[in-house]
């Protein structure tokens, strides 16, 4: 194992998303480097099967991991939704629904993980989108709000919780296995939130790193 990952050997990491492309390997990423990790998701694959978007499923999954591993020292949150509607087709419930996995969920997860890391210290990592950064795309307005909205909470922990180190992670595309073409391959993205855990990277709290790849 690279000494280079000494930093999250013994950590308790949270996951959560865990059952998803991203969310899978985020899990077993941050295991080979030693941390001790918490998967969790809306799938039995993971350890910890709940509704992210249900506040007392959330709040009472964090305080069990708290009592069971005595620490939280970081959460990554990749959980997420995206679709594309024209705005005179967007319903109400799609709009609801696109802020309730992407933008509630967060929110939900960052507090009570934030709970249970004071006042010691620990890092939150969140899944933003370029569309949440720059210019939204053409009928992508829910998704584009949703992901502006996370990456406004990161600035706001951050600025209120300075032992807190809160990143928003801002891929475009995603790509997976040997795929190519534009955007960020999933295992770059994974190593830059496992850089981001380390005592130097800090300094960056409360930015959106532009994963953007190639474009």
């Amino acid at each position: 194992m690279s000494c280079s990952f000494s930093h999250l050997q013994d950590k308790t990491v949270v996951i959560t998303g865990a059952g998803g492309r991203l969310g899978q390997r985020l899990v077993a990423r941050f295991e080979e480097v030693g941390a001790c990790v918490v998967s969790v998701g809306r799938v039995d694959t993971t350890q910890l099967a709940l509704d992210l978007t249900k506040e007392d499923e959330v709040t009472d999954a964090f305080a069990n991991i708290k009592r069971q591993h005595g620490r939280i020292d970081v959460l990554v949150h990749a959980v997420g939704m995206w679709n594309e509607w024209p705005l005179l087709d967007t319903r109400l419930e799609d709009w609801e629904r696109m802020m309730r996995v992407n933008l509630t969920s967060s929110f939900l997860c960052f507090r009570e993980a934030a709970r249970h890391m004071l006042p010691a210290g620990g890092t939150l990592i969140g899944i933003c989108a370029r569309s949440g950064l720059e210019a939204a795309k053409s009928q992508g307005g829910a998704y584009a709000a949703s992901k502006a909205g996370l990456l406004r909470l990161v600035e706001a922990v951050a600025a209120e919780y300075p032992a807190l180190r809160t990143y928003a992670l801002a891929p475009s595309i995603i790509r997976y296995g040997k795929s190519t073409g534009t955007g960020v391959h999933a295992d770059d993205l994974i190593e830059l939130a496992i850089q981001l855990c380390s005592e130097p990277a800090a300094v960056l709290s409360g930015s959106a790193m532009q994963a953007y790849g190639n474009r």
